[in-house]
């Protein structure tokens, strides 16, 4: 999902969900099998479950259980965090397009411009979220990546006989698109379209079964397998 000679790929895709995600069940009922733990993330008010795909890929549903923390320590970045959580009502995409570089090591500066929160851990996270119509944008560090943790997580087989996400495509609400979409578009990582509502369109190992469901209005989300 990127092309050859671009420093960034994508590591997960985050959806804002009700507390404890019970919108996971959804997911678990059309095949999707989740890892089951919940991860706190310190005093930021927030925490998330997930869902882990053979390419180093996953899917993380976060949610905002202490809507003061994350006003105090989200807000003050161009994240836009309280409207994408309420994204029902205000219209903001409740996606998160979170991505990391190629080459493991690497420290070159992210290819747009973003704003750093440190974590509990002590690890930065980039962020851009300005244009609430589109995904909030972020770039993870290394040992906060997939690729840095996969050894810590278990293979589980989705009943829905998926292993790879090997493509992205997001519906935003707006009639044009922000650099850093046209930049992320150009070089593989994700499409964009036009529409009515916010919606993101995963496919997974290329649609080579033919299957198509529905997760809205649960989530907005659209999977191929």
């Amino acid at each position: 999902m990127t092309t050859s000679n671009f420093s960034l790929e994508l590591d997960h895709l985050v959806v804002f969900t009700a507390v404890d995600a019970p919108e996971a069940k959804a997911l678990e009922g059309i095949g999707l099998q989740g890892f089951g733990g919940v991860t706190r993330h310190g005093d930021l008010g927030s925490a998330s479950t997930s869902f882990f795909f053979s390419n180093l890929v996953y899917l993380e549903l976060l949610w905002i259980h202490d809507e003061e923390a994350a006003r105090r320590n989200f807000e003050p970045l161009t994240m836009n965090t309280i409207p994408r959580m309420h994204w029902r009502k205000s219209g903001a995409s409740p996606i998160n397009l979170m991505l990391r570089r190629r080459q493991p090591g690497a420290t070159d500066p992210p290819p747009f411009p973003c704003q750093q929160l440190q974590l509990p851990n002590g690890a930065f996270v980039a962020f851009n979220g300005e244009v609430l119509a589109e995904p909030c944008y972020g770039l993870v560090p290394e040992e906060m990546s997939f690729r840095g943790f996969r050894a810590n997580i278990q293979d589980l087989p989705h009943p829905l006989e998926v292993k790879n996400l090997t493509g992205v495509a997001v519906s935003v609400t707006s009639a044009g698109l922000s650099p850093i979409a046209q930049l992320l578009s150009q070089n593989g990582i994700v499409s964009f379209e036009s529409g009515s509502s916010p919606l993101a369109t995963l496919t997974f190992d290329g649609g080579a079964q033919g299957k198509s469901v529905d997760v809205r209005p649960t989530l907005p989300l659209v999977l191929y397998a």
